[in-house]
């Protein structure tokens, strides 16, 4: 089984992939970009892939979601990783020989408090988190340091100098499990994420939530996007679950006949929840 990630091994989707994956047989596939790894998945080249899709401290990755849209992808599940970020350096470098450090611009902003104690180390952007660590790493560079996961540095040999130094401890990635349309579920559906624009009158988005309550059906996310090309029109992602999957297709029936658009992006298993966490599995 093919697995693509953006991002290399050690990356945080390699450890959603492990998380989610962890008693299968899979090979990872690195992709430098999401849209390239959308349209290896829409081409059937994988089998799935791990996309992020929010984060508690950044918001909703909202680029994403067009992605799913534009190569009609399918949600078969999801898994919820927490970002622990450390500090890593070649083995014998010391914090006092540190005078630059490579990251993600995200990780490096949510490492500012610790940063902040280190006034003389110049920062410096990268596209990856783990690559930042193969960096230093294959260039023996010992006047760096890497801000990665625990699992970056198993993967690449490098020393954590300091663990958890993310400024805010509750810091946790949803990550998507996507494949391409028609490949049959293989899993009893749990939770479902749709795509609904309801029509242009008033009261339509209240009679729609009205009808998840009806249902018994628990909404855990809505959030509204804007339709290109259509000023000032707006779709609403929205995340359900529930007890009875039979409430559910009765909702879905009556939405469809009161609302301009409604497409199921996936139905499938409920992830685990934050408090369930795993943070540093098992290497594969």
């Amino acid at each position: 089984m093919k697995i693509g990630i953006q991002g290399v091994k050690g990356s945080f989707h390699d450890l959603a992939a492990s998380l989610y994956f962890h008693s299968e047989d899979y090979e990872i596939q690195p992709f430098g970009d999401f849209r390239s790894m959308a349209k290896s998945v829409s081409n059937k080249e994988l089998d799935y892939a791990v996309m992020a899709i929010e984060n508690t401290i950044a918001g909703s990755i909202l680029p994403n979601y067009a992605l799913m849209s534009e190569y009609d992808l399918e949600i078969s599940g999801e898994v919820y990783c927490r970002i622990e970020m450390s500090f890593l350096v070649n083995h014998g470098v010391k914090i006092e020989n540190i005078n630059n450090v490579y990251s993600h611009p995200m990780a490096l902003l949510q490492c500012a408090d610790f940063l902040g104690q280190h006034p003389h180390i110049k920062l410096h952007e990268a596209e990856d988190t783990a690559d930042s660590a193969r960096m230093i790493k294959d260039n023996k560079m010992m006047d760096c340091a890497a801000i990665a996961s625990h699992r970056a540095a198993e993967i690449f040999d490098l020393e954590v100098l300091e663990e958890n130094i993310e400024t805010n401890k509750e810091n946790y990635t949803r990550f998507l499990i996507l494949k391409g349309r028609m490949n049959g579920y293989d899993q009893i559906p749990e939770k479902a994420s749709l795509s609904l624009v309801t029509n242009h009158e008033p009261g339509s988005l209240a009679d729609t939530l009205m009808i998840f309550k009806n249902y018994r059906l628990n909404m855990t996310k809505i959030q509204s996007i804007p339709i290109l090309g259509q000023p000032y029109m707006y779709s609403f992602n929205i995340d359900l679950v529930w007890d009875d999957y039979d409430n559910f297709q009765k909702a879905m029936n009556e939405i469809r006949q009161m609302s301009s658009s409604l497409r199921i992006l996936g139905e499938y298993k409920r992830g685990n929840s934050p408090s369930q966490v795993e943070t540093i599995p098992v290497l594969k």
